[in-house]
């Protein structure tokens, strides 16, 4: 048995050996023939590094005849089947330029795409390698309108989208968890305006009411009315997708707690206008100084009538008696 396996391994060593001589000559020899169908042969072994190396060297001696051709449609072939998606890519691209009328430029053109799709990384890596990709299809659709392969473009692409959809979702939740309000506002409403139809809408919309109930519940006073506006507004035109989730109740409380907050910002609003007219009088014009003792005057009564309760009521009443004396003694 030890002697057959010796015999054995003895034949397959010096197969091996013959086979490399033979195919160093045909490498370095001047028979193109015997080259291309070496090449060929190689190619069908799927040895493809082999096949690359004689390919290469007909394309560079016949790039303008049918072996030639084959030669190097073989050689991005090789490439994409040894998963050198890169090379692979370039040499199609190149064979649907160089070759525009071949039967296999449409192939050559859809397989370029393919290989930005082979190389487009998971969502949570950049996806620049993503966007050729589809830019590299919609070359294809468009050139090739009538092809067969339309369908199949079609459902890379809807794959592709929904992966750049992915990552853009996994960045606005990035934000949230890192409390970072404003981003996560901003990104959730650029995915919004992006993708209203998306998958993830209702975690998106959750996401944007959430963190612009928390930017404006923090902000400072002055940036304070608008941005509860704004939460608001989220509020009342996502309001529907919040129904029945486990998050609703919390979510109402959050606005209940804006329009309160919104109620007290506004009376603080409506006060300090009175405090700034009557900080505007103090001017050297009669004219201006009366007209805004007046405005001072009429701030507060309009306060007055809306705020009833309020605990700014007594300051303002002081302002406004203030307002009301230095007009009567201008």
């Amino acid at each position: 048995m030890r002697l057959i396996q010796h015999i054995l391994y003895v034949f397959l060593f010096v197969t091996l050996l013959t086979s490399c001589s033979d195919y160093q000559k045909i490498v370095k020899g001047d028979d193109y023939e015997e080259k291309f169908l070496f090449a060929n042969r190689m190619y069908e072994k799927e040895n493809y590094s082999r096949a690359l190396a004689l390919y290469e060297q007909i394309y560079q001696r016949f790039p303008n005849t049918d072996q030639g051709q084959v030669a190097y449609y073989r050689i991005g072939k090789s490439y994409f089947l040894e998963g050198d998606y890169y090379m692979a890519g370039y040499y199609f691209n190149q064979f649907s330029i160089r070759y525009p009328t071949s039967e296999k430029a449409e192939k050559a053109l859809f397989l370029t795409a393919i290989c930005s799709v082979k190389n487009s990384p998971n969502p949570a890596l950049d996806q620049e390698e993503t966007d050729l990709a589809l830019n590299d299809l919609q070359l294809f659709v468009q050139r090739f309108p009538e092809s067969e392969l339309i369908d199949s473009c079609n459902r890379t692409m809807d794959r592709l989208r929904l992966k750049l959809e992915t990552k853009k979702f996994e960045s606005v939740k990035l934000y949230a968890k890192m409390e970072r309000y404003r981003a996560a506002v901003a990104s959730s409403k650029s995915f919004l305006d992006e993708y209203p139809r998306s998958h993830f809408l209702d975690e998106v919309t959750r996401i944007k009411f959430e963190n612009a109930y928390k930017l404006a519940m923090n902000s400072v006073f002055s940036k304070k009315k608008g941005r509860i506006e704004e939460a608001m507004e989220t509020y009342t035109k996502y309001s529907y997708l919040f129904d029945g989730k486990s998050y609703q109740n919390r979510l109402e409380r959050y606005n209940n707690d804006l329009v309160e907050e919104l109620g007290f910002v506004a009376e603080k609003y409506s006060f300090n206008g009175i405090v700034n007219a009557y900080e505007q009088s103090n001017s050297n014009s009669t004219q201006k100084k009366t007209h805004y003792l007046e405005e001072t005057i009429k701030r507060f009564d309009n306060f007055a009538t809306k705020y009833p309760e309020s605990s700014l009521l007594e300051k303002a009443r002081s302002i406004k008696d203030k307002a009301e004396k230095e007009l009567t003694n201008s």
